[in-house]
């Protein structure tokens, strides 16, 4: 069995997109592949069990059957922070490689997918390098583009002191095309002389950074007024309506896939907005539409959204949605393997494991 680590120098640098991709891949390959993260953050109850909700979603889509208990052995909660600070020994490295020996029975391949730095898990007195080193994992660290990428070269670099040879490779995620020659012509070479392979560019993708207007609902505790079944479509764009129809109408049809947002007393915007290719209407201040346009609205299957922020409250929500990329999504699931394994180099991947050519 082959322990593959991912890890990232950044949070929501593309952790769980390499996991779902990677994981896919193989097993379109034909091995036995299972899933593990060793420390949850994001606690969610499945059949009477806490667990955590990255955890559930990526065994569920990789068609890992063992319990949830050992797919992520530790979930820090309040209470185990308690604990922890009252002194009580907890252990965490007992618990967590009881959970990966069992979650590891007749697997080809493991894919772990840690919480980002090396050092995460310290306090807990197993860290993530410890998890590393005690299961022998081979490492892919993943960063998304940044404009300081000093910090980024810095976290891949001393990935690469700690770890020697069980370090892979990495990734550069959520790059902009227009920086894609700055990564082949500068950072990639550089890299190299530091004994560092380069794995994959993964341009940023309207797709996988669009938002499910479910996500929308729930992060502005909104009220969705019709076309519920609308709730897995994907937002690319966000617009404020705030000037007059003529130029609404002008604004609003150059852009698909949005969102708008508008006041809940602008009839006449909200009607510009149903006029153009909109997906979905946020209304803000707690106020209702009209008859004729939640009529309107259900006519063309549009969602309305009601929430009680302001406008600009509403955009700033639904910005910091779009910089975290959720997956969990049948659309962005297909999207998530196609992408990975075109610009992932499984070769080298596949050499570095000792594993057939893919």
């Amino acid at each position: 069995m082959i322990p593959i680590f991912i890890a990232s120098v950044s949070p929501f640098s593309g952790k769980n997109l390499i996991c779902l991709g990677m994981g896919l891949k193989l097993k379109k390959d034909g091995y036995n592949v299972g899933y593990f993260k060793p420390v949850g953050f994001s606690p969610v109850v499945v059949e009477n069990v806490i667990t955590d909700e990255d955890a559930v979603f990526l065994s569920k889509t990789l068609e890992v059957n063992e319990p949830l208990q050992s797919i992520c052995p530790v979930l820090v909660t309040d209470d185990l922070i308690k604990r922890l600070m009252s002194g009580e020994e907890l252990n965490i490295r007992q618990k967590t490689m009881t959970a990966f020996k069992e979650a590891s029975k007749g697997k080809d391949l493991m894919i772990a997918r840690g919480l980002g730095r090396l050092s995460a898990g310290t306090c807990l007195n197993f860290s993530e390098l410890d998890f590393i080193k005690e299961s022998n994992s081979k490492v892919i660290f993943v960063d998304k583009f940044q404009p300081h990428i000093v910090e980024t070269l810095d976290g891949f670099i001393y990935a690469s002191r700690m770890l020697g040879n069980q370090l892979l490779g990495v990734v550069f995620n959520l790059v902009p095309q227009t920086k894609l020659n700055y990564i082949r012509e500068i950072l990639i070479p550089f890299l190299k002389n530091k004994g560092i392979a380069t794995l994959g560019i993964i341009q940023k993708d309207p797709i996988l950074g669009a938002v499910p207007i479910k996500e929308i609902v729930n992060a502005l505790n909104g009220k969705i007024l019709c076309c519920e079944d609308k709730m897995e479509d994907l937002i690319e764009h966000f617009m404020i309506g705030a000037m007059n129809v003529e130029s609404a109408l002008s604004y609003f049809r150059k852009v698909a896939d949005k969102a708008v947002i508008t006041g809940g007393d602008r009839s006449d915007i909200q009607l510009a907005a149903l006029e153009t290719p909109t997906k979905c209407l946020i209304l803000t201040g707690e106020l209702y539409p009209g008859a004729s346009i939640l009529g309107r609205a259900q006519e063309i299957g549009v969602p309305i959204i009601v929430v009680r922020a302001d406008t600009a409250s509403t955009l700033e929500v639904c910005e910091n949605l779009s910089g975290y990329v959720s997956l969990h999504t049948r659309s962005k699931i297909t999207r998530a393997a196609e992408v990975v394994e075109r610009e992932i180099d499984f070769k080298t991947i596949y050499e570095r494991l000792g594993l057939p050519k893919s």
